[in-house]
C-alpha cells in the first residue's frame, strides 16, 4: 500500500480540482491532487471551445444577472451570481497574465474573455500546478473518504489503475472534492468518468445533496450512422449543429428552445437538423457515411447529460463551499449548482464560471481548516457500497436495469408520478444486493463502485423528482405540468440505504442584490407524493469573502 500526507487532498482533476490545488497552494498548503484518469486530460471542459460566463461590472452585469434570474426558475441567487462573476472576472485576468489566448469569435459581438479553448485552458492549468509544487497522480481512483474519531473528513483511500489496482491511503488536514457529476454512461462528449463516485462518498460519508430532481439535462447529438457513431469522427459539425434549424419527420419546424426537439422524440417522432455552411468536404464525407439524407438533413438524437450539466449535487454552505462533514468541501459539478444556474442547467458558460470560482473558494478554505486543525492522528475509511472482497452480482446488470430507469426521455424528460414509483420501486428494490453484493479485486472493484454511484444517483433523482409536483426548469412533470410558487424552494436529499427528501420553506423574491430569505419551517407527515419540511439550511456561498483575498496569485505557493 503507498501511503502519503497532505495539508489539502483534492480529488478530481477537471478545471475546478486545479483551481482548488492552485488556490490551496498559494495560501501555504501541501496539496496533493488525484485524478481518476489525467489530471486536465479529460471532461466535458476539454473538447472544443465553450462558453465563460464572464461579465464585466457595470450595467451588462446587472443585466447578465437579471436575465440569468429569469432563466433560473425562481431558485437563482443574485448575490452567489455576482460573487462568481467577480471572481471569474479576477482569474480571467490571471490567465491573461499567465500567457492563455482567449479564443476570438467570429461575432464582433462577442467579448473577448467569454469563451474558453478547453484543451490550451486545461494544459495551461496543469502546467501552473507544476510550477505551484502540487504533486499531481494520475490514474488514482478515490474510492473511499476517510474520517478521524470526531467524523471530519481527514483523507481518502483508493487504488492505482497503472499497478493492478494497487492500494493507496491519503491523510489530509482537508479535503476537496471536485469529481464531477453523473452521466450515467450516456456517451455525452467528455462524460465517460462521469460516474457520480464523488456524490456517493460524500453522501455515506453524512453529506446531504441538493436539486437532484433537476438532472434531466439532455444534449442534441448527431444519431448514429450505419457507418458507426460519427460524434467524434466530425468534430466541426457540434457548433453547426447546434446552429442549424430542426425539423420533425413530417417537416414541421421545431422553434423555439430545443425542448421542442426533445418532446418530438420523446413522442417517437424523427428530428433533423438542415446544417448551413457546412464545407463541400464534410458534406461530401458526411453523405459517404450514409448521415446526411438526399435532402441534406442530419437525423439527430438526444443524449442524458444528467447532473453534468443540470444543477444538482452536494449541499454546501458558507463562503468556501463547505458541506454538512466538518473538512470536506465541494468545487464544480459534484457541488449544488442552484444558486448559479438555478432549475435550468448551466447554459451561457455559468458552470465553466462556476468551476472557476467554487474551486478557488473551496482550496482556500481547506487550506484554511488544514492550517486551524493539522493533520489527523487516527482516521477509518468510511463503509461504502460495491466494496465486497467477492463479486456475487456482475456491475453490467446494475449499470444496465439504472440506464433503463435513467437514459430514456420517458424517464428522466418527461416524467410522471406512475413512471417514478416503477423507477423507485425497481432501483430501491436492487440496492441492498448491490450494495453488499457488487465488489471484487483490481478493475473488478473500480467497476462495482461505478456500478453502485450511479444506482445511487439514480434513487436520489427518482426520490426528489417524484416530491416535487411540479414542473420548473429541468424538471418536467407530465401530471403536474403548472409551475407552483409553492415549489419555489430548493430540496435536501439525505441517506444512502435509507432516502429522504426535505424542503425548506418557499424562497421570498430577490430584491435588487440581496439573496434569498429563508423562513422557518416545522416537520410534517406529507402525503406519498408531498415532501417533507425540514429546518431551514442556507447551501449557498455568500458574499462576505473579504475583497481583499479575491485576487490572491495563485502561480505564487505558499510557504512550506
Amino acid at each position: 500500500m503507498t501511503e502519503f500526507e497532505a495539508d489539502v487532498l483534492v480529488l478530481g482533476g477537471g478545471p475546478a480540482g486545479i483551481w482548488a490545488a492552485l488556490s490551496a497552494s498559494a495560501a501555504g498548503a501541501r496539496v496533493v491532487l488525484v485524478d481518476k484518469m489525467r489530471c486536465a486530460g479529460g471532461g466535458p471542459a476539454v473538447d472544443g471551445v465553450g462558453a465563460l460566463w464572464n461579465v464585466a461590472p457595470g450595467a451588462a452585469r446587472e443585466a447578465s444577472v437579471r436575465q440569468a434570474l429569469r432563466h433560473s426558475g425562481g431558485l437563482g441567487d443574485p448575490v452567489v451570481m455576482h460573487r462568481v462573476l467577480d471572481e471569474t472576472s479576477t482569474r480571467t485576468a490571471q490567465l491573461l497574465d499567465w500567457g492563455y489566448r482567449f479564443p476570438v469569435s467570429r461575432r464582433a459581438a462577442t467579448p473577448r474573455g467569454t469563451r474558453l479553448d478547453g484543451a490550451r485552458y486545461l494544459r495551461l492549468l496543469r502546467r501552473r500546478l507544476r510550477l505551484a509544487g502540487v504533486v499531481v497522480l494520475d490514474g488514482h481512483p478515490a474510492l473511499r473518504l476517510l474520517i478521524d474519531e470526531t467524523g471530519a473528513v481527514g483523507g481518502a483511500c483508493g487504488v492505482i489503475a497503472q499497478q493492478r489496482c494497487r492500494e493507496w491511503t491519503a491523510r489530509a488536514g482537508a479535503v476537496v472534492l471536485a469529481t464531477g457529476g453523473c452521466a450515467f454512461g450516456s456517451g455525452a462528449v467528455g462524460t465517460e468518468a462521469a460516474t457520480g463516485d464523488g456524490l456517493l462518498m460524500a453522501a455515506e460519508a453524512g453529506a446531504r445533496l441538493s436539486g437532484m430532481e433537476f438532472a434531466g439535462a439532455y444534449g442534441i447529438a448527431v444519431a448514429h450512422s450505419a457507418a458507426g457513431p460519427v460524434d467524434r469522427c466530425a468534430p466541426a459539425l457540434h457548433p453547426v449543429l447546434r446552429a442549424a434549424p430542426l425539423f420533425d419527420e413530417s417537416g414541421a419546424a421545431l422553434t423555439g428552445h430545443r425542448s421542442a426537439a426533445l418532446t418530438a422524440l420523446a413522442e417517437g417522432r424523427r428530428v433533423y437538423a438542415e446544417p448551413a455552411g457546412l464545407l463541400s468536404a464534410t458534406r461530401e464525407r458526411l453523405t459517404r457515411i450514409g448521415l446526411l439524407d438526399a435532402s441534406g438533413r442530419i437525423p439527430i438524437r438526444a443524449v442524458l447529460e444528467g447532473t453534468v450539466r443540470g444543477s444538482g449535487g452536494i449541499a454546501h454552505t458558507g463562503p468556501h463551499c463547505a458541506t454538512a462533514v466538518p473538512g470536506l468541501y465541494v468545487a464544480g459539478d459534484v457541488a449544488d449548482r442552484q444558486a448559479v444556474s438555478g432549475a435550468a442547467g448551466g447554459a451561457g458558460g455559468r458552470h465553466a464560471a462556476w468551476a472557476i470560482a467554487s474551486g478557488v473558494w473551496a482550496g482556500r478554505g481547506a487550506a484554511d481548516r488544514a492550517r486551524a486543525h493539522g493533520l489527523p492522528a487516527r482516521v477509518r475509511p468510511v463503509p461504502g457500497a460495491g466494496l465486497a472482497e467477492r463479486a456475487r452480482v456482475d456491475p453490467r446488470a446494475v449499470i444496465g436495469l439504472v440506464q433503463e430507469h435513467t437514459l430514456p426521455l420517458r424517464r428522466s424528460y418527461l416524467r410522471g408520478a406512475g413512471s417514478l414509483r416503477d423507477s423507485i420501486a425497481e432501483l430501491d428494490l436492487i440496492w441492498p444486493g448491490a450494495r453488499l453484493d457488487l465488489g471484487g479485486r483490481g478493475p473488478d472493484v473500480l467497476r462495482a463502485r461505478q456500478a453502485a454511484a450511479m444506482l445511487a444517483a439514480a434513487r436520489w433523482i427518482a426520490h426528489s423528482a417524484l416530491t416535487r409536483t411540479e414542473s420548473r426548469g429541468l424538471h418536467h412533470r407530465t401530471d403536474h405540468p403548472a409551475q407552483s410558487p409553492q415549489w419555489r424552494t430548493r430540496l435536501l436529499v439525505t441517506g444512502v440505504d435509507e432516502i429522504t427528501v426535505d424542503r425548506e420553506r418557499p424562497l421570498a423574491a430577490p430584491a435588487g442584490r440581496r439573496g434569498f430569505v429563508v423562513r422557518p419551517a416545522g416537520r410534517s407527515n406529507p402525503a406519498p407524493d408531498q415532501p417533507r419540511s425540514d429546518q431551514p439550511r442556507s447551501d449557498q456561498p455568500r458574499s462576505d469573502q473579504p475583497r481583499s483575498a479575491r485576487g490572491a496569485d495563485l502561480t505564487r505557493p505558499g510557504p512550506r
